[in-house]
């Protein structure tokens, strides 16, 4: 299974590193790996260059957009869907500074949510070293 952990960053560091996003990475990687007596600074690190989440406005989001379909499940702050049919399994965690991914596919559907929040959203794989930015996408249909 792939985990990402996804990121509110501030509007002035997205600005910044939207172009530099492996800096960007480098920051939220060290800051995973930190080591629990460097715990005050990564914090305050990560408060200077993050944005928290309101949990409950975000838990709700995602249980009003899937309620009623067969293939999700919910408990406070952990939406699971498991859809045979597309073959994706992906559990979505959400916590005060982050948001939590683990699934079985390279896109899963609660990135598409999550792109509507319009929020400047970071998406870190600290095992696979990936990451991006989570954008909505742009479809250009020509008639």
């Amino acid at each position: 299974m792939k985990e990402y952990y996804i990121f509110n960053v501030k509007k002035e560091f997205a600005s910044l590193y939207k172009n530099k996003q492996s800096d960007l990475f480098y920051i939220y990687n060290r800051i995973y790996y930190m080591k629990e007596i460097d715990k005050d600074y990564g914090y305050n690190l990560f408060e200077q260059i993050s944005n928290f989440y309101n949990k409950e406005d975000i838990d709700l989001f995602i249980k009003n957009r899937y309620m009623n379909i067969m293939m999700y499940s919910y408990s406070p702050y952990m939406h699971v869907i498991n859809n045979l049919f597309l073959n994706e399994v992906s559990i979505l965690t959400i916590k005060n500074a982050y948001i939590k991914l683990e699934t079985n596919i390279n896109d899963p559907s609660f990135f598409n949510d999550l792109r509507e929040l319009n929020k400047n959203l970071f998406v870190c794989s600290f095992k696979d070293n990936d990451y991006f930015f989570l954008t909505k996408r742009n479809i250009k249909i020509n008639c």
